[in-house]
């Protein structure tokens, strides 16, 4: 899925599902990026791990501005914010996240809202903290924690991870996920999308594929799940992306957009 995707094109120039409990959930985030700090199974060129503390020279600061909708029959939200990442060092950065989120009917995959007769629109900010790391070349693991307030205030957990192979090609193919676990319904959910470049010129790249969300647990009981073919368009001078997917699944027949520009600044 499209919602909160981090920019992975902008990976290009310099998301198995996890579905369980929450201390599962944390444990296998954990696991994960053990597992991609020791190497990389399909690549023998992983990360030295001295890179893990040798500060960056330059050390860089980098703005995300997003903004994202999802409509369907049973579930309707918009959300944006903004993200700050700072370079520790060569393989780490802090992440700070802030995001506002308005619901309009329904829940969905990404709620962390019970269901409600309340007619009206559902506010809710978020506010976020984490680590991101650098386990390999054109990869990106990160772990967020964090609150809601407003209509929703209860902690949450997340991790997403998105890396580029056969970038020696020309079609080269981005895989992502993402995890959540909201701690006010107690739903977890994760996000697959596995996407090609099917056009690159020196102003914009184009992205086909297909993705999808599973989410249960918690209020949503049973798991449930949706899925289709999504499009992403990277414009280059404006380090800019827009995304596009429309499919069905549990809430129906469902669409989404998203916009995220990216600044940055060595420091």
């Amino acid at each position: 899925m499209i919602l909160l995707r981090r920019v992975t094109i902008e990976q290009m120039k310099r998301n198995t599902v996890i579905i369980g409990w929450p201390r599962l959930h944390l444990g296998a985030g954990l696991l994960f990026a053990v597992a991609l700090i020791l190497g990389h199974p399909l690549d023998t060129a992983a990360q030295d791990l001295t890179q893990l503390f040798q500060p960056a020279d330059p050390s860089r600061l980098n703005l995300r501005l997003f903004g994202s909708g999802y409509g369907a029959e049973k579930y309707g939200t918009t959300h944006e914010g903004f993200e700050l990442d700072q370079t520790l060092t060569q393989a780490l950065s802090v992440v700070g996240r802030a995001s506002a989120y308005q619901i309009y009917q329904g829940t969905g995959f990404d709620s962390p809202l019970t269901p409600s007769r309340h007619s009206s629109t559902r506010n809710f900010g978020r506010f976020e903290g984490g680590l991101s790391l650098t386990p390999f070349p054109d990869a990106i693991f990160t772990m967020l924690g964090g609150e809601d307030v407003g209509d929703s205030d209860a902690p949450m957990f997340e991790n997403d991870f998105s890396s580029w192979f056969a970038m020696r090609t020309l079609h080269p193919v981005n895989f992502s996920y993402g995890a959540s676990h909201y701690y006010n319904n107690d739903v977890t959910n994760g996000l697959i999308d596995l996407r090609t470049v099917v056009l690159s010129t020196g102003r914009m790249i184009l992205l086909m594929g297909a993705g999808g969300a599973i989410w249960g647990g918690g209020s949503v009981g049973q798991a449930k799940g949706q899925g289709g073919p999504d499009l992403g368009i990277f414009l280059r001078e404006w380090r800019m992306s827009i995304d596009v997917q429309a499919g069905y699944g549990s809430s129906h027949t469902y669409g989404t957009v998203g916009l995220s520009r990216s600044v940055s600044w060595d420091n």
